[in-house]
């Protein structure tokens, strides 16, 4: 971090990238609030909510979108009291995974109400390492459905194709096929210096 000011860093990536762990310890590492969209206790109830839209990828994506802009004040609030923050997923994700499921919304201009990261880290796995990742960990339903390679191919292509938003601030695309977390997280902290 320069001059201790406080950054806002995003990591993004597909399903099973290694996304969750690296936001853990890059946060411990920064001394930073960690966080996740959706939080910990709205994914108490998204499944169910998400199952009550009855397949309505235009109204999931809408919820996601609300998650996306709480996260949003809270870390203005969070950077305003000097803190740091790495956040887990934000607009790229919500945008990419929305459209890959086939909503037809085109909501990519709310993003220039959103606070844009310091820098925005893609974690790029090959889709072999995904799918070893999430079938261990018990992919569900949502995870399986983007382990095809036409998916994997689609939902890369959605993240490039927004990835020059403002709200992404700088980009750091992260080949990791071949990095532990750690590797990952000193990789973020030289580019951050």
């Amino acid at each position: 971090m320069k001059n201790n000011t406080p950054v806002f860093i995003v990591l993004e990536g597909l399903d099973g990238s290694g996304k969750s762990t690296t936001a853990r310890l890059l946060a411990e590492s920064l001394d930073a609030v960690c966080m996740t969209t959706p939080t910990l206790t709205v994914r108490g109830f998204r499944d169910e909510l998400i199952e009550s839209f009855e397949g309505s990828q235009e109204a999931a994506q809408l919820f996601y979108l609300a998650t996306v802009f709480d996260a949003s004040k809270r870390i203005q609030t969070l950077l305003e009291q000097g803190k740091s923050v790495v956040l887990d997923r934000y607009f790229l994700s919500t945008q990419a995974y929305a459209a890959f499921r086939g909503s037809t919304l085109d909501l990519d201009m709310l993003s220039a109400s959103l606070l844009p990261a310091d820098l925005t880290v893609f974690i790029d796995v090959p889709l072999e390492i995904r799918r070893e990742r999430l079938l261990a960990r018990g992919a569900n339903t949502a995870d399986r459905e983007t382990l095809e390679d036409d998916a994997n191919a689609t939902l890369l292509e959605e993240f490039e194709r927004r990835s020059e938003l403002d709200v992404v601030g700088e980009l750091l695309w992260l080949e990791a096929a071949h990095k532990t977390p750690d590797e990952v997280v000193r990789d973020i902290s030289r580019r951050l210096r």
